[in-house]
């Protein structure tokens, strides 16, 4: 046994680094014996979960752990990967559900407890190992889960990652084009999206997104986001969508971010100094995006229109 650890603490030491998860190589690194190991999960402070994987007793189970436990009885080179690092990862619109992994092509693990993708392009730049479950990188795992996905829910995905700095641009185009084969589905789809995200477009939350969405879908002419303006009167004002060449521009009033009585007073003081200095501006609410994007249309195309 290595160190002054009791067995019991220091095999609690090193789950508590892995989501509560230890190998039979990790216990035998520690200096325990097979006896040693066997009386672990004979007491019940070893739970085994998979070939050559315990859980500590001291643990529950969960998803994340589930998603851990196939990717280190899957052995050496195995991610988590397509849905299971969609959700790892937090992208828009994907919840946890199955677990699977990626294993370099060539290798057969069994009794992994998820599903195993062989791949043969698997490189070392599309991997991150610095988190506690090893995974695909977003850009990656957007590549991947592209087939998976309608329209719909691969631009959400897309725009989220995006937003929340998961992905830059030019990386996933050079990725896209470095993986584009044959027999690869959904790579010409995440392609057209990522060629139509101009940066100029990308919104910061999810409500503005649907607004955009629903702007796209009518045929409307394109905004750009996040445009600041300086009106008079002084201070800085970030218009969500702008149709500068017009001064035109829309806002959409979030539960989050427009919730005190501060706010609204400095949104509409805001909003009050921008149609002053010659904007046209029209704001909408979270249910105006949501329960009738029609009328939001409605109005910007009027918007538009008179400008």
């Amino acid at each position: 046994m290595k160190g002054s650890l009791r067995p019991d603490a220091a095999v609690a030491d090193l789950a508590r680094a892995s989501l509560g998860l230890v190998t039979r190589d990790q216990l035998g690194g520690l200096g325990l014996t097979e006896q040693q190991r066997r009386t672990a999960v004979a007491s019940g402070l070893l739970v085994r979960v998979a070939p050559g994987v315990y859980r500590h007793r001291a643990w529950p189970a969960g998803w994340r752990q589930a998603v851990l436990t196939a990717v280190l009885a899957a052995g050496p080179g195995a991610v988590a990967s397509h849905m299971s690092a969609a959700a790892l990862w937090g992208f828009d619109g994907i919840g946890r559900g199955a677990v699977e992994v990626t294993v370099p092509r060539g290798r057969q693990p069994r009794l992994v407890g998820g599903k195993v993708h062989r791949s043969r392009d698997l490189m070392p730049v599309d991997v991150d190992l610095d988190r506690p479950i090893p995974v695909t990188t977003p850009a990656r795992t957007l590549l991947d889960i592209a087939p998976r996905l309608g329209p719909d829910g691969l631009e959400e995905a897309l725009d989220g990652a995006a937003r929340d700095g998961l992905v830059w641009l030019p990386h996933l185009r050079w990725r896209l084009d470095e993986l584009r084969r044959p027999g690869r589905p959904g790579v010409a789809r995440l392609a057209a999206l990522v060629e139509r995200a101009d940066g100029a477009r990308r919104t910061d939350s999810w409500l503005e997104q649907q607004a955009l969405r629903a702007v796209r879908a009518a045929g409307l002419p394109l905004p750009r986001c996040q445009l600041t303006r300086r009106p008079g009167g002084g201070g800085v004002a970030r218009l969500v969508m702008a149709w500068p060449e017009l001064r035109a521009a829309a806002e959409f009033d979030g539960h989050a971010t427009h919730a005190t009585r501060r706010q609204r007073q400095a949104d509409n003081e805001r909003s009050a100094r921008l149609v002053l200095d010659g904007e046209r501006l029209v704001r909408f609410t979270f249910e105006d995006v949501v329960e009738r994007p029609d009328y939001v249309v409605t109005i910007l195309r009027s918007l538009l229109a008179a400008a």
